[in-house]
């Protein structure tokens, strides 16, 4: 069995169709070169694939990168998949819409909000934690070259209709309580006015302008 043109097969063929996200067939992303072996997430390296699609994809990498170094991942790829029993294409497919299912249906109770709210507390990943220089460089890298889709960008362009950007209307505005809370600011120094009045020689200088005195 030629896998690679199996495997090709089933990317082309979810390439050039259209499935809106959020119907009825539920859909999941998949990079056509696995991050793992040097893939990124780019949109020409991603595809939405079925639930049945997914599965058998990650089946045939697992056998395309046999006897290369990076077959152990697509083995755990594999195995992440299939990890509660569903060793198959359609019971990887069943149990995932039922999962899915459950948590649209399901609700949270006060208890268990709480829980969850105790079980976060210290949790530094959500509580303002700030990332490494490394890992923003990773994060900046990873988003240059990215095109949202047109669906992506129909979701926003939905989610601003009726409401005021952050820079209109902010003009003219009325602040009573202002100058009471504002900190009252004295004369400047003669040695403040000085390095004020050099600065702006200076920046005058640059310009090419004459200036007397």
């Amino acid at each position: 069995m030629d896998y690679i043109k199996s495997y090709n097969n089933i990317i082309i063929s979810a390439k050039h169709r259209s499935l809106p996200k959020g119907g009825d067939i539920v859909l999941e992303r998949h990079h056509i070169l696995p991050k793992s072996c040097g893939g990124n997430n780019r949109k020409d390296n991603l595809v939405n694939l079925t639930l049945r699609e997914h599965y058998i994809s990650h089946l045939l990498l697992e056998r395309i990168y046999r006897e290369t170094e990076h077959h152990k991942k697509m083995l755990r790829a594999v195995f992440m998949m299939g990890r509660y029993g569903n060793k198959n294409s359609r019971l990887y497919k069943s149990a995932k819409e039922a999962h899915i299912k459950n948590l649209r249906t399901q609700t949270i109770s006060e208890e268990q909000k709480k829980s969850i709210s105790d079980a976060n507390k210290g949790n530094k990943s959500r509580t303002g934690h700030k990332n490494s220089s490394e890992h923003n460089r990773i994060l900046r890298e990873s988003s240059i070259g990215r095109i949202p889709s047109k669906e992506t960008r129909a979701i926003w362009s939905k989610q601003r209709k009726g409401k005021t950007p952050p820079n209109k209307g902010t003009t003219g505005g009325s602040y009573p309580n202002y100058p009471k809370i504002r900190k009252p600011r004295g004369p400047h120094s003669p040695e403040s006015i000085e390095k004020m009045r050099l600065a702006k020689l200076e920046w005058h200088k640059k310009q090419g302008h004459n200036i007397n005195g």
